[in-house]
């Protein structure tokens, strides 16, 4: 009795030691019932779970922003370039003709003249090169009549060259002097500037155009797009559009994520989401920072499986079915069917819904466990998203931790059993 009893002992002792690929079943299990020591939330898979992690998606991404609606037109700033053109009920006017022929924007005069046939050095017009081609075509009368095709339709305008901001927030206005725009909007300054010229000019209509600004645009960068400023235009840009202007994502758009950062505010949104739902599109704001990654989706399968592995997503959504096939599923010899769990953390709406003891705004760690001795199990883990990170763990049986130590013990026994069985035999002298 003494024997069987150290045996036994020897062997629980063993099995305490004996290496394992996890905890089992009820270690695991005892560890969130433990009201004490509780590390985790543990909830079993059934239709009831799938149902409510069905109808509490995650938080959409332009939550994380207080304000998406389109912005008011952007106020301009020191630095802006900025364009004016005035227009006179009457060619007699305050402007008269004197600056008719430099209407057109330099690029487009020259594409212009380029389509004409007359030849033009590459590139933008400098106001010397334009206003010698002028000189030029109108020494002909099939040059004048070329001129006079560039005008565009309708009484032209006088277009003030582009002129910067300047440090006093302020442009110049041939006859209007100097004009306050830093902080105003282009709505605001035309008026401004009609105001400047009543009594100077007749009837004055102006257009005022923000070429470029820095302090209205957009930042965009990262490893999958050339690094650019995006200028917003003023009836508002949506994140794509401002993606699209600085060149579009140079990566597959399942593995592409767009990181948005705004007055201390970052949160991410993979490019699939953002092309696939419009609300997410928000609008851009000035000071806005882009940011485009190449990030793969990846869960981590561990415990009693065909094979532990990385499994990386190839689609926008994925099942844990899919995931438990390409682990290589359970391991025959080792698994326990009734313990498979899937490790996450959960945000608090969804961890109240689910039962959970109210954890504010903390992350809850939830082991959510699928029976897979249950066939109706197979049918849920074909309807249970994965996120990414998520880990899938099997445990090992219950009984496996013994046979280990019986197969250790008897690779310590079958040599003394053998030579016992020699000795009693008389095949060998002992």
């Amino acid at each position: 009795m003494y024997r069987v009893a150290l045996a036994v002992l020897l062997l629980l002792t063993a099995c305490s030691t004996i290496p394992s690929t996890g905890p089992l079943r009820h270690q695991l299990e005892d560890q969130a019932g433990d009201p004490a020591h509780r590390q985790f939330g543990l909830v079993t898979i059934d239709d009831r779970v799938v149902n409510t992690l069905a109808s509490q998606p995650a938080p959409p991404f332009h939550a994380r922003f207080k304000k998406y609606e389109p912005p008011p037109e952007l106020p301009m700033a020191v630095g802006d370039v900025v364009s004016v053109t005035i227009w006179e009920s009457a060619d007699s006017g305050l402007y008269g003709r004197s600056l008719n022929a430099t209407v057109p924007e330099p690029a487009e005069l020259a594409d212009k003249l380029r389509a004409a046939g007359v030849k033009v050095p590459s590139g933008t017009l400098s106001p010397n090169a334009e206003a010698a081609i002028f000189r030029e075509l109108a020494k002909t009368a099939h040059g004048q009549l070329l001129l006079q095709s560039l005008q565009p339709a309708g009484r032209a305008g006088a277009r003030i060259p582009n002129q910067v901001v300047g440090p006093d927030g302020g442009i110049t206005i041939p006859y209007g002097g100097r004009i306050h725009v830093a902080g105003e909007t282009p709505s605001a300054v035309q008026n401004a500037i009609v105001l400047a010229l009543a009594g100077k000019a007749i009837d004055p209509q102006v257009l005022v155009v923000v070429k470029q600004s820095d302090a209205n645009s957009v930042t965009v960068a990262g490893e999958l797009i050339k690094g650019a400023r995006v200028t917003l235009s003023s009836g508002g840009m949506r994140l794509l559009a401002v993606i699209g202007a600085a060149g579009g994502a140079k990566a597959p758009v399942r593995d592409t994520y767009v990181e948005l950062s705004r007055k201390g505010v970052t949160a991410s949104i993979p490019f699939e989401r953002l092309v696939a739902d419009p609300s997410e599109n928000i609008f851009a704001e000035p000071g806005d920072i882009l940011t485009l990654v190449h990030r793969t989706k990846v869960i981590t399968v561990f415990g009693a499986t065909g094979k532990n592995t990385a499994v990386t997503f190839n689609a926008d959504r994925m099942f844990l079915n899919e995931v438990l096939a390409k682990g290589g599923g359970l391991n025959d010899a080792q698994a326990d069917p009734r313990a498979v769990y899937l490790l996450r953390y959960e945000n608090g709406p969804i961890a109240r819904a689910l039962g959970e003891p109210d954890p504010g705004n903390r992350p809850v760690p939830v082991a959510y466990r699928l029976d897979l001795s249950d066939l109706a199990s197979y049918h849920l883990a074909q309807r249970f998203p994965v996120r990414d990170e998520d880990i899938v763990y099997v445990a090992d049986a219950e009984v496996t931790p013994l046979e280990k130590v019986l197969n250790v013990f008897s690779t310590i026994t079958a040599p003394v059993t053998s030579a016992y069985i020699l000795c009693t035999s008389g095949e060998v002298q002992c």
